[in-house]
Order: structure tokens, then C-alpha cells, then sequence
């Protein structure tokens, strides 16, 4: 198999920039592993200190027109050098960087593949009327050209792919559908579950279930909330942990919701979790519960799926299909009837079908959210699109 010089084009290498820059180093190791060629092109400021280290050969030029990132210096190094690659991938889109990498190879006649990363949910249209106008406009103008002169559009779940098409018009691309991983904890499992229960001793011995995430108005934890005091009362032994960063300044209206519902004592707030005492929340945990509005991808779900805990999600989750074909978990609408149903459910479980859902848990990871498959689908998609352009214009 003829091995791929690849570059990959994303506007921030930065690891607090969210979930693209992790997909990206995820599967980059295994392409390596398999003989391909990975660069790295960014619009990060070279002299950021944030920069040392990163794993792949990395160029960079500082952006600037603040999240636009625009870099003159950017769009000619893609003219000097584009056209020394076999394919390139773009992450992301309604930034310099995307329109200027599809011009680019446009130009020079070499095929590009676009993550979309959740950005042509329609979801983000309809809460913000301003900014969906301003990318209507752009979309015109520039967006459009990115996204429908990509040899393929990747979308990292059938939902992402069909609520892709009510976004923006004239919409046109080849479209593909790939896995998207995140790696197994390698971990020691009793230690895990030893950080977090010492961060959180009065846990132990609980049947818990864990919210992880932001604490956010988008991530419905009100329906939890809610949901949890139409069943109320609870089983004495039951804890919602809510573990994550409050943002916005929500907690304290939360918190006063669950006095207000009489379910106080079943909630338990623990911060942020990161590293042993994050994965030991999974491990510790009967089932994980994500009750959002509005998600691409949910990339927590695939870590609890990776260590086994069945899942409880909304229909606004776009990898909601994925947990339903494998039944992994519960599926039901983003209000409070459709959260307390998914309760109600996991509840009428006994032990050894909680046991069976928690193993098919593990198989919905391994073939749609582990760094393997999410490898192979992609190497897959960049030899398909590098053979059938070569084809088309040896003809």
C-alpha cells in the first residue's frame, strides 16, 4: 500500500482549544504507526510557549482580525508548498484557514478532505440570529467554496451528516460518515477509583450516576434535576454526581433547584475532575447521564463507553444513533418527561442486564469511537480520495 504524505491544517494546535486538536493528535500516532507522513499547519503565534513539544512537524503563523485569524504569510506558504503533499485535511471551518487551504489546493490541483467539527449544526442558527446572518453572508462569499470543492466532508455520526444539510444553501459536497476515537484509559482501574472516591469519600459505597461536562445552560442538567424530583422520593443509596467547571455562573441556581425539588442530599457538586480521579468517575459509576441540547459529538460519552458505563442521553446528541443500535444505553427527547423516562428505565434494570448493557457498551466503543477505527476509516477515505483524483486527472 502506497504510503501518504499528509498535511493537516487547523487554526490552533492549542490543547485548550477543544476537541479538534485531540482528534487530530489521536489519530495522526496511528497514521504515523502505519507508515503515513503527518504536518502540522496552524495559525498559532510561533513563540507561543504552548507549541514546544507538539509531536508532529508543526508551521505556524500568528493570525490576526482576532478569531477570524487572517495571515497573509499563511495563504503563501500554501502556494510554496501545498502541492508537496498527496492530500491534505482540513479541521474546522468559518475561519481563515479553511477557505484559504481550499483555495489553495484548488490552485494547485491537490485533493483536500474537510472536518466540519459540528460546525454546520443548525442548532447554532437558531440561537443566535446575528451571528446566523453574518454566516449566511460569508457563507456566500467564501464557506461555500470551502465546503463544496472538498473532495469529502467528514462527519463523525449520521446525525452530524443530515442536520449538516439544513444549514446553509447551495450545499453540495461528497459526503462521508467516519468513526472518530478517543483513546482506552490505560489505567489502573482500583487506583482510579481510590483518587476519586478520596476526592470524594462520602461516594463510596453509592449507586452514583455522573454528569461530566460543563455546567452550562446547553447541557440541560435542569432536566436532570427536574427529572430526578418527579421520582423523588429516590433510593436512599442513589447520587447524581455533577462533576465539571461552572463557566457561566450557573451552579448556584442549580443548587438551588435541587433544595427546591427536595433532592438536595442525592446531588453531589465535585469540580472539575481530571486525569485519575476523571476515570475513576467513570469506573465508579453504574450508568453516565448526558441530558444536552445541542452536541456534535459528545466525546464524554465515548470515554464512558470506553470503560464500560452505560449511557443516558437526549436525541440532540448527535452520536445518539451509535448508542442506540448497540443498546449501550437509553435514548429519549431533550425535555424533562424524556430525561425522567430515561431514568425511570435504568431504575427497572436489574444487575445483570445493568452487567449485559455495560459489555455492549464496550463493543459500541471499539468499533465507533476507539483511535483504531477512527484510524482506519480515515486512512481509508484519504486513499480512496488520493486514488480516484489521480484517476480523474490521468484521463
Amino acid at each position: 500500500m502506497a504510503r501518504l504524505k499528509i498535511l493537516r491544517v487547523i487554526s490552533s494546535v492549542d490543547p485548550a482549544s477543544g476537541g479538534p486538536i485531540h482528534g487530530l493528535t489521536h489519530s495522526s500516532k496511528l497514521l504515523v504507526e502505519k507508515g503515513h507522513h503527518i504536518e502540522v499547519l496552524s495559525l498559532n503565534d510561533p513563540d507561543d510557549s504552548k507549541l514546544r513539544g507538539f509531536a508532529y512537524p508543526l508551521t505556524c503563523f500568528r493570525g490576526v482580525l482576532g478569531k477570524f485569524r487572517f495571515s497573509q504569510e499563511f495563504s503563501d506558504w500554501l502556494d510554496h508548498h501545498v502541492s508537496e503533499f498527496d492530500v491534505v485535511i482540513t479541521h474546522g471551518i468559518w475561519q481563515y484557514h479553511s477557505y484559504a487551504t481550499a483555495k489553495a489546493c484548488r490552485k494547485h490541483n491537490i485533493p483536500y478532505v474537510l472536518f466540519t467539527h459540528g460546525m454546520l449544526d443548525p442548532w447554532f442558527n437558531q440561537v443566535d440570529q446575528l451571528k446566523a446572518l453574518k454566516k449566511k453572508i460569508y457563507w456566500k462569499l467564501f464557506e461555500s467554496f470551502t465546503v463544496n470543492n472538498s473532495n469529502a466532508v467528514l462527519f463523525t455520526s449520521q446525525e452530524e451528516k443530515e442536520l449538516a444539510k439544513a444549514s446553509f444553501l447551495p450545499y453540495s459536497p461528497a459526503e462521508r460518515v467516519v468513526a472518530y476515537g478517543t483513546p482506552q484509559p490505560n489505567i489502573d482501574i482500583a487506583a482510579a477509583k481510590e483518587a476519586f472516591f478520596s476526592h470524594a469519600p462520602q461516594l463510596q459505597g453509592k449507586r452514583i450516576a455522573l454528569y461530566l461536562g460543563r455546567i452550562h445552560q446547553k447541557k440541560g442538567i435542569d432536566l436532570m434535576l427536574k427529572a430526578l424530583g418527579n421520582l423523588a422520593p429516590l433510593p436512599e443509596d442513589f447520587m447524581l454526581v455533577i462533576a465539571g467547571p461552572d463557566q457561566v455562573g450557573l451552579k448556584d441556581e442549580l443548587e438551588a433547584l435541587s433544595h427546591q425539588l427536595g433532592i438536595a442530599k442525592h446531588i453531589v457538586w465535585t469540580g472539575m475532575l481530571q486525569g485519575l480521579k476523571k476515570w475513576g468517575a467513570y469506573y465508579a459509576s453504574e450508568v453516565f447521564i448526558l441530558p444536552s441540547h445541542q452536541e456534535n459529538f459528545g466525546l464524554v460519552i465515548a470515554e464512558a463507553l470506553s470503560t464500560g458505563t452505560p449511557v443516558l442521553t437526549t436525541n440532540k446528541v448527535n452520536i445518539w444513533h451509535e448508542v442506540d443500535d448497540y443498546q449501550a444505553g437509553y435514548v429519549a427527547p431533550d425535555t424533562v418527561s424524556g430525561v425522567q423516562s430515561l431514568l425511570s428505565q435504568w431504575f427497572e434494570l436489574s444487575p445483570y442486564d445493568k452487567i449485559s448493557m455495560g459489555k455492549r457498551a464496550l463493543k459500541c466503543y471499539a468499533r465507533h469511537f476507539s483511535l483504531n477505527a477512527a484510524a482506519q476509516d480515515l486512512e481509508a477515505v484519504l486513499l480512496e480520495v488520493r486514488d480516484a483524483h489521480s484517476l480523474n486527472h490521468s484521463r
